[in-house]
Order: structure tokens, then C-alpha cells, then sequence
């Protein structure tokens, strides 16, 4: 049973002196919509970042630029490690959140956080990042997944709920905390692989 519904939307980390031409690419070059922008969505914090969400109406694209004042934002780290207009992470669409997360969680499945709930851009949305890929390194330089639920979509049974203002902040904290506390902690917990496993036949 396939737990991924589809991409969500997709996330890329782009230079604050670049994200205009980004945008002008993914709008008028592309088609997209522009659906938010947020200059700064941590002000008066010792970081924060820019969030501009363009629409595709199958998924969306959100380009991300790091703001450094008292700190490093965590998204200025990755773009040092990656360079400009690179992905941080894809989003994928599940049916049931609260369900997804407790099942790939027995399989080994390391989460960031709590789920959170609020409006994202592309719509109101519930959603929990994962830990990084991999932990060889700080994770603000590492890609990771991004799993949400949308009330919207048609399946997705989750009641009416009052959407926190603050959980996009929140999000933002969680990732920087994991950076300044250098949390290396990998997504997946291989061990629980079983030795002799084989992939199916197509």
C-alpha cells in the first residue's frame, strides 16, 4: 500500500540577491502563480528567512532565502554547502498524517518534531519535517523529506482545526535549534532492514 500520495510542493534554497530572478524564471518563464510572500517570517528573531510560494496547481515550488542578523539562519548554512537555487527538500502528500507518522515511525523513521498545523503558502496544511538523509555532516546542510496533509484534498479526514499562526515559526525553530544544537541524527534506521531483503521483480 503506498503511503505517498504525490509532491506537495518542492523547496529550494536560492541567495537573497538572486530569489527575484528565481521568481521571474518559475512566473513568467513557467507559468506559476505567486500565492505568498513573506520578506521575513521570523522578525525580531536572531535569524529568519524569505519565503515566496509560486502555484502550478498540481504542486507548488517555495523559494527560501536565509536572513543573518544576531545568527546564521540555517538555510544561509545550506546554501554555503550547496549553492544557489538548490533543492532543501521535497514535500510529499499523504492521506493521513497522524496515521503515516506512527506506521514509518516503527519502521525506523527518525521526525524533526510534533506535527504542526497552519497556512503555508499553498493552503492550510499540517505537516512534519524529517530528520536529514544522512548525518555526516551539520543538518542544516543536509536535504531532508517533508511529509503533509491538506483538508482540502479529497480522502484527507482530519477535523476542523484552528491553524496556529506561530507554526511557521515554529517549523523555522525547529530546524534552526537541530543546526546550533548540531543534532546528527540520520531519516532512516537501517537496521530494521531486514538482512535479505531483495527489491520485487518488476
Amino acid at each position: 500500500m503506498s503511503r505517498l500520495m504525490k509532491v506537495d510542493h518542492v523547496t529550494f534554497v536560492v541567495d537573497p540577491r538572486t530569489i527575484r530572478k528565481w521568481a521571474w524564471f518559475y512566473l513568467d518563464v513557467m507559468g506559476g502563480k505567486m500565492i505568498l510572500r513573506k520578506d521575513d517570517t521570523n522578525p525580531g528573531e536572531k535569524s529568519s528567512m524569505m519565503l515566496w510560494c509560486i502555484d502550478f496547481g498540481e504542486f507548488g515550488i517555495a523559494l527560501a532565502a536565509g536572513i543573518d542578523r544576531e545568527e546564521e539562519s540555517h538555510v544561509t548554512a545550506f546554501l554555503k554547502k550547496h549553492g544557489d537555487h538548490a533543492v532543501q527538500h521535497v514535500a510529499f502528500l499523504v492521506q493521513d498524517l497522524s496515521g503515516f507518522r506512527t506506521q514509518v515511525m516503527e519502521f525506523g523513521v527518525n521526525l524533526l518534531g510534533p506535527i504542526l498545523q497552519r497556512h503555508d503558502g499553498f493552503g492550510y496544511v499540517r505537516q512534519v519535517f524529517a530528520r536529514g538523509y544522512h548525518d555526516d555532516t551539520n543538518p542544516a546542510e543536509v536535504g531532508f523529506p517533508e511529509f503533509v496533509e491538506r483538508p482540502t484534498h479529497k480522502g484527507a479526514a482530519f477535523p476542523e482545526v484552528s491553524f496556529s499562526a506561530e507554526a511557521g515559526t515554529s517549523l523555522y525553530r525547529q530546524a534552526q535549534e537541530a543546526m546550533d544544537r548540531d543534532e546528527r541524527q540520520p531519516l532512516m534506521d537501517f537496521s530494521k532492514m531486514p538482512p535479505d531483503w531483495e527489491p520485487p521483480l518488476p
